[in-house]
C-alpha cells in the first residue's frame, strides 16, 4: 500500500474519462487549471500539471477544481480519485444525458462522511462505471470504505486495485513531464472570473 512518504508536490488526484487523449485535450483546455493527459487501457487519465488554477482565489485550488469539473457526455463515465483536505474523495459521473456527479468522502478515523450538499455515491454505481462486476462486489466495496483505519491515499489505491482500474502510478507519483501538458484557454478563465464577480456583486446587492 501507499506510504506517507509517497507524496507529490501537486497532491494526489486523477480523473479517468472515456475517449481518446486528443479528444480529452480539447475538453480540458476549456477548464481552469493546467493538466496532463495520458492514454490508459480503456481510459484517459487527467491529472494536474500545476497545483494552482489560473482562476481568482478562492477558486484556484487545483485539486478542488479538477474534482468538481463536469465531464461532457461523450467522455463519460468518469471516475475521480483525490486526496483533498486530508480525506479520500471519489467522484463518479455516469454515462447519459443527465449529468449528476456523485461523491464519497472518506476521513481517517471516521470513515465515510455525510455530505448533504454532495449526492452520495453508491458502491454498486462505482462497480458498474468501472465495469468491474466480474472482479468485485458491492459488499467488498462497502467493506473497503467501512474501514476507518489507514491513510486517504491507501483507500484510493485499494479501491483502484479492487476495481482493476488503471492509473495507480499517476495517482501515486504525480506529475510526469513525459505526458502531454494542456494549458487552459485564457478566455475560459476570464469568463469564469467574470461570472464569479457578477454573482458576488449580485449577492452584495441583495444583502443590503
Amino acid at each position: 500500500m501507499a506510504t506517507p512518504e509517497q507524496t507529490s508536490a501537486l497532491g494526489h488526484g486523477i480523473v479517468l474519462v472515456r475517449g481518446g487523449a486528443a479528444a480529452s485535450a480539447r475538453w480540458v483546455r476549456r477548464g481552469l487549471v493546467a493538466v496532463r493527459v495520458v492514454p490508459l487501457e480503456g481510459w484517459t487519465g487527467v491529472y494536474l500539471a500545476e497545483d494552482r488554477a489560473l482562476s481568482a482565489a478562492p477558486y484556484d485550488v487545483g485539486l478542488e477544481i479538477l474534482a468538481a469539473r463536469r465531464v461532457p457526455t461523450r467522455h463519460r463515465p468518469a471516475i475521480g480519485l483525490f486526496v483533498i483536505d486530508g480525506c479520500a474523495v471519489v467522484t463518479v459521473q455516469a454515462r447519459g444525458w443527465r449529468l449528476e456527479q456523485r461523491w464519497i468522502v472518506w476521513e481517517p478515523g471516521s470513515g465515510v462522511r455525510r455530505t448533504p450538499d454532495l449526492p452520495a455515491l453508491p458502491a454498486g454505481l462505482i462497480i458498474d462505471v468501472a465495469r468491474a462486476r466480474s472482479r468485485t462486489s458491492t459488499a467488498a466495496i462497502t467493506e473497503h470504505f467501512a474501514d476507518t483505519q489507514g491513510q486517504p491515499l491507501d483507500v484510493l489505491v485499494g479501491l483502484v486495485r479492487l476495481l482493476g482500474l488503471p492509473g495507480e502510478e499517476l495517482l501515486l507519483g504525480g506529475a510526469d513531464e513525459s505526458h502531454e501538458r494542456i494549458d487552459p484557454n485564457p478566455r475560459s478563465i476570464a469568463a469564469f472570473d467574470a461570472l464569479v464577480a457578477e454573482e458576488a456583486a449580485h449577492r452584495s446587492e441583495t444583502e443590503r
